[in-house]
């Protein structure tokens, strides 16, 4: 975990700050964003059979009470990789390292 926290989730390396909604309450912690690309690729007519949803990763003991929860809702500012988006988990992998890794999609609105 202490190389999961000094690279990949410190915001000098990979990693940024994200805000989670939850239940009206606000929290901030350290994640990392990957949004799989398309660009470049021909995968012809099955490209409407792949689902291709950014992903979030962050600690589980960043969230509030360590759980995850479908439904949460994260704001991500605007950095050299990718806009500003507001997205909403409608899917969660607990890793047995203690990361959470959330399939995203868009939030409306």
């Amino acid at each position: 975990m202490d190389d999961l926290d000094s690279n990949f989730f410190s915001i000098e390396e990979f990693g940024e700050s994200v805000t989670l909604t939850r239940g009206g309450s606000s929290h901030t912690m350290q994640a990392l964003y990957d949004a799989p690309s398309l660009d470049g690729l021909d995968i012809g007519s099955s490209v409407d059979a792949i689902a291709h949803r950014p992903r979030l990763f962050v600690r589980a003991s960043a969230l509030p009470d360590g759980a995850p929860r479908k439904g949460d809702l994260f704001a991500l500012a605007s950095t050299e990789f990718h806009s500003a988006g507001n997205f909403k988990a409608v899917d969660f992998v607990f890793e047995k390292d203690g990361v959470v890794v959330y399939r995203l999609q868009e939030a409306k609105g």
